[in-house]
């Protein structure tokens, strides 16, 4: 392994960072292990007062010949090797294990564009997918097949911009829009709990079809449950097993899928619908499906026709996993993946200052990493201040997050904010 330590002077694009000489907090940068990308992240470690940095150049270029000679690292245990999983790493740190180097160090603001075109890729086919079977009966599998390969390989390279697209999308009530977001949750949920490739290629099918018997009832049903008469809502209750009906004559569907589609509506203490299955036999593939419709549900205001905040909408599953509606262990799975200030979210502290979430602590859901964009009267900063609540000692001033705000009602516009800063 090519770890050298080298003066900041003989710092070059295209070589690999993994450590500088002070603490991430005093520098303009969120993570200390990225491929240096262009001059400009050259110019904030000198402007950030750095001295030395610490390259791989297994992973990047090396210093020139003609450069000042570097010091090279006689214990280089003091800087790990992120490819090596190690049980110190934090859990956000050690997902990025699985990606390859040239995913890890990715811009914030280039992240959240990413994953908008991708996404409006994904809705265009799944609409496609609905609007074929509605009108024809008839299932486009191969564009089935690449939305869920899609869905797969998005979640595991844009994990947070996948769920803070969720979070923040402009909600529709076409079930195109609800069903991506089902299929990625789904994927998202059941990866964290070690499901094999074929299971989370059952659970993003089912996720993108499990509202498919909803696309031929009448239109006046496509409103907040609780707006329904008990026979209308007796007609909707229908649709997991027409959605099955619907489907059983695809021969290129695997029989796990419609098994999560008929069940997606069972609770665990056997209400739900339909009424004539076992929520003994319910496997965790199918809690999972369960888990996340009604998360999706909760933020889009399903039922009721008000949506949700993330942290009630997660308070709201854990009451039913605690009353046993809702599978308990995966519920607190799944909130320890969403976080309770989800990344992306637009945080106000009680000191006044405004923020954005950067990363979340696994240890402690309420103290995330911010970068701090407006000071105490709500005034733009001249740069950005990262802030990590985990590590601010117990003498110093503690301020707390006391609400989410919407960017577009408080005039901030998330990519201009968070441009040149680098993901964990």
């Amino acid at each position: 392994m090519g770890i050298k330590r080298i003066p900041t002077t003989s710092a070059q694009v295209g070589m690999y960072l993994c450590g500088i000489d002070r603490s991430w907090l005093n520098t303009p940068f969120l993570v200390h292990r990225f491929l240096i990308k262009s001059t400009s992240d050259i110019t904030k470690l000198q402007q950030a007062g750095i001295q030395e940095i610490t390259i791989d150049t297994d992973r990047g270029r090396d210093v020139l010949p003609d450069s000042p000679p570097p010091h090279t690292l006689n214990n280089v245990s003091s800087t790990p090797n992120p490819a090596i999983p190690d049980s110190s790493v934090p859990h956000e740190i050690a997902r990025l294990h699985q990606l390859s180097p040239s995913a890890q160090g990715k811009s914030l603001s280039g992240e959240l564009s990413t994953i908008k075109m991708v996404r409006k890729y994904m809705l265009e086919g799944i609409q496609n997918i609905l609007h074929t079977l509605q009108k024809t009966g008839g299932l486009a599998m191969e564009q089935v097949h690449q939305i869920t390969e899609s869905v797969m390989a998005e979640t595991l390279r844009h994990e947070e911009a996948c769920i803070a697209m969720i979070r923040t999308r402009d909600f529709s009530p076409a079930l195109f829009d609800h069903a991506l977001a089902v299929s990625t949750l789904a994927v998202l949920l059941g990866r964290a709990v070690g499901l094999d490739n074929t299971t989370l290629q059952h659970l993003a099918s089912a996720g993108l079809l499990h509202d498919a018997g909803l696309l031929n009832i009448p239109q006046v049903l496509h409103r907040p449950l609780n707006q329904l008469s008990d026979t209308e809502l007796g007609l909707y209750q229908k649709h997991p097993h027409r959605g099955v009906e619907m489907l059983s004559q695809q021969s290129g569907l695997a029989d796990e899928v419609d098994t999560l589609i008929q069940e997606h509506h069972i609770a665990l203490d056997g209400s739900g619908y339909p009424a004539n299955i076992d929520p003994e036999k319910i496997e965790t593939p199918t809690r999972i499906l369960r888990i996340v419709d009604e998360y999706d549900e909760l933020l889009t205001g399903h039922r009721t026709g008000n949506p949700l905040p993330v942290r009630i909408a997660l308070q709201t599953l854990y009451q039913q996993g605690k009353k046993g509606l809702l599978d308990g262990g995966l519920v607190a799975t799944f909130i320890n993946l969403i976080g309770i200030y989800p990344t992306y979210a637009l945080v106000e502290l009680s000191t006044g200052e405004r923020g954005i979430v950067t990363a979340n602590s696994r240890d402690n859901l309420l103290q995330p990493t911010i970068l701090l964009i407006q000071d105490a009267i709500h005034q733009p900063l001249t740069e950005p201040i990262p802030l990590n609540f985990s590590v601010l000692s117990s003498h110093e001033s503690r301020p707390e997050i006391v609400r989410v705000l919407a960017p577009e009602q408080v005039g901030i516009d998330l990519d201009s904010a968070l441009e040149n800063w680098m993901t964990l």
